[in-house]
């Protein structure tokens, strides 16, 4: 684990991002995306904020692996963790049967599963359909079926029925995002006209609710939006109604700097400096998440602009500053790679080819994550005694 580098997550800011959402879409319940260690942030540090400090009480995350983890830490609050993609039905049957774990049915081998297995009978049945991500999901074809199967098992309900936008980072007029809601709408006609009732209901991931597309449903799916940064692409970022602040901020050190000619040769593979400067090399490299695709990208210390510069190594960076920044970057100075200004990540991604999901989630563990929080928010040990140390 480093100790000259480390992400800090203000969760002071989280909740703000969370009342923001609130004002955008005050009539829908939150089901909070959590997956991948949520997005890198730390998922048990943000599911305990959010229990002890919001009304969120349903989370989302990709493996029954995560959800497990969730469980075994917070064994006696009451949320409901929805299980998206790796459900492994017949390995965990105990595990969902043990109530408010719910696997996101997306095709046949797992509803027959979990409609004929009596370990979850009283599980809540969670369907998932294609409206054109082409990724997982039922199709509108396979309603008659769905329902066919549920009478014969004694269901007459669908928990939570849901669909995911594949462009909701485009305008909310784009023609496939028309074309998805109108498809979504269609699948819930067909269950009701089948005396399906439909308890919850979602479409709008992050770029969606930014856009106020979705929000007649029941719940919203947030994800990256509540750690900060807009979905929308670019060009269309002027569209968004989204507010929020970057929950985090990755924060490194300098460990030399020295003058350096145009020309010398730098690091492995010896790239030639672009140019006359002051050589900074930063305690950061690939070893801890930051790629070797982020050779070129621009980072700010002390009011000078500085180029990645040379192959990223696996502990350490080179970054190329004016030579007249000699006098004010010295060893030792504490660098922001990003802060919590949400344009800070958005222009590092859009320099770096990327996107802030795969900056936040391909930070590696060790790179330290420091929680914030206000003293008036401070966590009281509850009666069982879980908290976890901020």
């Amino acid at each position: 684990m480093s100790d000259r580098s480390r992400l800090q997550i203000d969760l002071n800011i989280l909740d703000e991002n969370i009342k923001k959402l609130g004002v955008l879409a005050p009539i829908n319940e939150i089901l909070f995306m959590v997956k991948a260690n949520a997005y890198g942030h730390g998922m048990l540090h943000l599911v305990d904020f959010c229990l002890s400090n919001s009304h969120i009480r349903e989370f989302g995350v990709a493996t029954c692996g995560e959800a497990r983890q969730l469980r075994e830490i917070f064994p006696t609050e009451h949320f409901a963790t929805y299980v998206f993609s790796d459900l492994a039905l017949e390995q965990n049957r105990d595990f969902y049967g043990q109530g408010s774990m719910i696997p996101v049915i997306s095709n046949f081998e797992d509803l027959n599963i979990f409609l004929i297995d009596s370990s979850y009978k009283n599980v809540p049945l969670c369907l998932k359909f294609n409206t054109g991500m082409n990724r997982l999901g039922f199709e509108l074809s396979h309603v008659e079926e769905i329902i066919s199967m549920m009478r014969v098992r004694g269901r007459s309900s669908i928990h939570h029925l849901m669909t995911h936008l594949s462009s909701a980072c485009m305008p909310a007029t784009n023609k496939r995002n028309v074309g998805q809601v109108e498809a979504f709408k269609n699948i819930k006609n067909a269950f009701e006209a089948g005396n399906i009732s439909l308890e919850r209901t979602s479409i709008s991931n992050s770029g969606a609710i930014e856009q106020g597309l979705g929000l007649e449903e029941t719940h919203i799916r947030p994800g990256l939006m509540l750690y900060g940064p807009s979905s929308l692409i670019k060009r269309y970022r002027s569209r968004s109604n989204w507010q929020g602040r970057t929950v985090s901020s990755l924060m490194t050190r300098i460990l030399q700097t020295f003058p350096i000619k145009k020309g010398t040769p730098i690091g492995y593979g010896a790239s030639p400096c672009p140019s006359e400067g002051l050589l900074a090399i930063l305690a950061l490299g690939y070893g801890d998440g930051f790629s070797t695709h982020f050779e070129g990208a621009h980072l700010f210390h002390k009011g000078y602009k500085g180029k990645i510069v040379g192959r990223v190594n696996m502990d350490m960076t080179h970054v190329l500053f004016p030579l007249e920044a000699e006098k004010d970057i010295r060893p030792g100075d504490q660098v922001e790679i990003w802060g919590h200004d949400k344009e800070g990540i958005l222009r590092f991604a859009e320099e770096t080819g990327t996107i802030p999901y795969e900056i936040f989630c391909q930070l590696t563990p060790r790179v330290p994550r420091s929680y914030n929080l206000k003293q008036s928010m401070m966590f009281k040990e509850d009666d069982h005694g879980k908290k976890l140390a901020y």
